[in-house]
């Protein structure tokens, strides 16, 4: 792990302010929905399947009572 985290300190707590790393996956021009090819009718089919799981888990806790 490389980089600088900043911290705040404040009445016995601390707060993180802010992450920076040379090596970061995080992109600007990957990570932006304005102007970009993205359909977002396509997130559906991911919130669907990874409700899956917890549907069938209702499913079995159903049968149980």
């Amino acid at each position: 792990m490389t980089g600088t985290v900043k911290l705040k300190l404040y009445k016995g707590n601390i707060i993180k302010a802010g992450v920076t790393s040379p090596n970061s996956l995080y992109s600007t021009e990957l990570a932006t929905f304005d102007e970009s090819d993205y359909d977002q009718t396509e997130a559906a089919g991911f919130i669907n399947l990874f409700g899956l799981p917890i549907q069938v888990q209702a499913k079995l806790d159903a049968k149980k009572k």
